[in-house]
């Protein structure tokens, strides 16, 4: 009787992971060009209103797809700034896994992140120096990753010879 009751569970488990993965790649609002994810702050000494924007929850293994909004303190976008881009995890003493890079989009304010991957779920920094003619000023932002559904998603479920 407790192999059937550990089976079952088992097999509940994965049926809910499966679940979970197709509503993952369901279409969202982050399809249609808006962020599904964004932190807003602002720089270090009150330069600068930053605006990380991505179409998907960080997650591990996938190249993030991610931009920047720039503004000052009147809100108005700042295109000319040249930002450069570090992060890591500071509780294991490593940095980000690539090194991405920030160029100008678009003329509006709107910066893009190439290269942004993460490699193991965790508290992570990531971190942005803006130079302008203004000045220079810096914005860390602190976030979490948790793949526990993703990972099941990405790695075939392997059940118990019976």
């Amino acid at each position: 009787m407790n192999k059937f009751i550990l089976k079952t569970t088992l097999l509940s488990s994965c049926l809910l992971s499966l679940v979970a993965c197709q509503a993952e790649q369901a279409p969202s609002a982050a399809t249609s060009n808006q962020a599904a994810w964004e932190l807003t702050q602002t720089s270090s000494q009150g330069l600068f209103k930053v605006q990380l924007m991505c179409k998907h929850l960080p997650s591990v293994g996938p190249f993030q797809d991610c931009q920047l909004a720039l503004t000052n303190g009147q809100d108005q976008a700042i295109s000319e700034a040249k930002i450069s881009i570090d992060g890591g995890m500071p509780s294991h003493g490593h940095g980000l896994p690539t090194a991405p890079v920030v160029s100008p989009l678009d003329g509006q304010g709107h910066y893009r992140i190439d290269g942004l991957q993460y490699n193991m779920p965790g508290a992570w920094l990531l971190g942005f120096m803006i130079k302008t003619s203004v000045g220079q000023d810096k914005v860390i932002f602190s976030f979490e990753i948790s793949n526990i559904e993703k990972a099941a998603c990405a790695q075939p479920s392997h059940l118990p010879a019976s």
